[in-house]
């Protein structure tokens, strides 16, 4: 088997998306409007369309999407419960938002919070709850969750950085909670470079998102400012490519989907070697294909798939439990400690889990390729 170079990603454009955005950046250039313009306006109500809310914010990073989310919802001096197994900029979010962190664990098969842990860390205190959406894969206890936190009266968040397009009883990401923050990092579903996305159905908030996003101005137009806001505009290149994104995302999202179906026939049945199951009522834009193999042999595996077969294997989601950051140790005084604070199952997946390459413009020789040589390298461990 002859050795290939299968990166971690590739950026999918083809000479006539470079030619148009080539085109269009001459067409902003001579407008003399470089951000919070034409672009970006389109890119919001276009994306609002796609998620199926009434509103959509665009700002500069899924970071601050959550943020602003946050702060709209004057959660300054509360706690928020976070699952520990997500990115940094989660918790850094709340932090940065006046509240505290209350880290829990997750749920095996969904790699999201579990309910009895949300019933375990609440507080007289307790503000509401971020749920991840990790790899595109929207918990199958949604229902349960939501039911609980209005019971209790605390909001849900979605952190649906990893889940554009994806969908829980034909009902998308971004449309479940009371507002959700998306990302556009190259990496993602759909890319700006950098950037992020609000969506909500609250005419309220939205309103306050906008003044935030734009340094707590009221009127735009006006250097008059009413709210502790900062600079999280985005820019007109920026919304032009959102824009390209999602024209495109029904393809995009349909290729991702593709390529998961190719690994799970190949892969089925593999010694050693554990799928995700995705329940029928949940459609992932498989963000990450995600698969469990021994821990002890987990590290070793991503050693031999890339010095001897040339696979970058993707980053895992995550490997780093936010709990356990040197950050969080720094600053004690942020974090609400609890009693279960062992994180059993998030340590079990985050020592188990691996991504394989999935993007588009991944070809069906490369897939095989990859899934020979994952088994050759199981082999040669186990």
């Amino acid at each position: 088997m002859k050795k290939k170079n299968i990166p971690i990603l590739r950026l999918n454009y083809s000479k006539r998306e470079k030619h148009n955005i080539s085109k269009e950046i001459k067409n902003i250039l001579d407008s003399g409007y470089l951000t919070m313009s034409k672009k970006v306006f389109q890119f919001e109500k276009l994306f609002a369309k796609f998620v199926g809310t009434k509103y959509a914010v665009a700002v500069n990073s899924g970071t601050s999407a959550l943020e602003i989310s946050l702060r709209a919802l004057n959660v300054e001096g509360k706690s928020i419960i976070v699952p520990t197994n997500t990115f940094v900029a989660t918790p850094m979010a709340v932090l940065h938002a006046g509240a505290k962190v209350i880290f829990a664990d997750i749920s095996e098969k969904t790699l999201s919070i579990q309910i009895e842990e949300i019933k375990k860390k609440i507080t007289k205190n307790t503000a509401g709850i971020i749920l991840v959406h990790i790899g595109g894969l929207i918990s199958c206890d949604w229902n349960k969750i939501k039911k609980f936190c209005d019971s209790k009266k605390i909001f849900i968040i979605e952190d649906a950085a990893h889940a554009h397009g994806s969908k829980i009883n034909n009902k998308s990401a971004g449309n479940l909670g009371k507002a959700a923050a998306f990302s556009f990092y190259p990496t993602k579903v759909l890319t700006t470079g950098e950037g992020g996305m609000i969506t909500t159905n609250e005419k309220k908030l939205y309103k306050k998102f906008l003044i935030l996003r734009d340094h707590g101005k009221l009127n735009p137009a006006i250097n008059i400012h009413t709210e502790l806001g900062s600079n999280w505009r985005l820019s007109e290149i920026q919304g032009l490519l959102g824009l390209m994104q999602v024209k495109k995302a029904k393809k995009i999202i349909n290729e991702r989907i593709k390529i998961a179906k190719m690994y799970n026939k190949l892969l089925r049945n593999t010694q050693n070697l554990k799928l995700l199951k995705i329940p029928n009522n949940i459609k992932s834009s498989y963000y990450k294909y995600i698969v469990f193999v021994n821990k002890n042999i987990r590290n070793s595996v991503k050693k031999i798939m890339y010095k001897k077969f040339g696979i970058s294997l993707p980053g895992e989601v995550y490997n780093h439990l936010c709990h356990s950051q040197p950050v969080f140790k720094k600053y004690k005084n942020k974090i609400v400690k609890g009693k279960n604070n062992n994180f059993k199952i998030a340590h079990k997946i985050s020592s188990e889990h691996l991504c394989l390459p999935l993007y588009p413009g991944l070809t069906k020789q490369e897939i095989i390729y990859t899934v020979k040589s994952l088994k050759k390298t199981l082999e040669i461990l186990t």
